[in-house]
C-alpha cells in the first residue's frame, strides 16, 4: 500500500513508498495479505537462503519465519537480517509475538543478525525483535543512530562483519 515517507528518511530518497501494512497500530486483517504477497514472491523468484528486512520489513520477515516454524520442519529461511525492526506480530496480526520466558523456545531459531541504532523511535521493537532470536545463533550490532541504515565507513564495516558472522553459522549449520 502507498505510504507517506518515514521522517528521518525524507529528503534522502525519492519516492514512492510503500507499506505491507498500516504504520502505528496493529496491521490485523492486513497482515495474511502481505505475507501471501511475500510468499508468492518466494514460490515464484525462489527459494531464498536468506531474508533481509529493514523497519516493518524486519517484522514482517520475522513474523513469516516465526509463522512457518509452527507447522514445518524446514525454516523458510536459513539465515535473517533485521534492520531496524519494527515489532512483529502473530500471525492473526492482533498481538505482538511475546518473548519466550526463561529457558522457553525461542520462536526464531536460524542464525540472525540483529542491527538496531540507539537514536531510533523503534529500537524498544528493535530490542524486542532481538529477543525472539535463538541467543547463540545471534549476531547484534548498534549502529548508533537513528531509524536507518547508516552509509559510514566504519558501521558498514561492521554491519557486513556481523552478518557475515550469520552467514558462516548458517554455512556451518549451527
Amino acid at each position: 500500500m502507498e505510504a507517506e515517507v518515514e521522517p528521518q528518511l525524507k529528503g534522502l530518497f525519492t519516492g514512492p513508498f510503500y507499506n505491507h501494512y498500516p504504520r502505528d497500530r496493529a496491521p490485523g486483517e492486513y497482515l495474511a495479505p502481505a505475507m501471501n504477497h511475500v510468499y508468492d514472491i518466494i514460490e515464484r523468484e525462489g527459494p531464498f537462503d536468506a531474508v533481509m528486512g529493514f523497519s516493518q520489513g524486519a517484522a514482517l520477515a520475522c513474523a513469516m519465519i516465526a509463522h512457518h516454524a509452527k507447522t514445518h520442519q524446514e525454516p523458510l529461511f536459513k539465515v535473517a537480517v533485521f534492520i531496524c525492526g519494527a515489532a512483529p506480530f502473530d500471525s492473526t496480526g492482533n498481538e505482538v509475538i511475546p518473548e519466550p520466558s526463561a529457558g522457553g523456545d525461542y520462536p526464531i531459531k536460524i542464525p540472525t543478525t540483529n542491527i538496531v541504532g540507539k537514536q531510533d523511535e523503534l529500537y524498544p521493537s528493535s530490542m524486542h525483535l532481538s529477543r525472539l532470536c535463538e541467543p547463540s545463533k545471534m549476531e547484534f550490532y548498534d549502529h548508533g543512530s537513528k531509524h536507518m541504515v547508516p552509509f559510514d565507513v566504519k558501521n558498514t564495516e561492521a554491519m557486513v562483519a556481523a552478518i557475515e558472522a550469520s552467514v558462516q553459522k548458517a554455512l556451518k549449520g549451527v
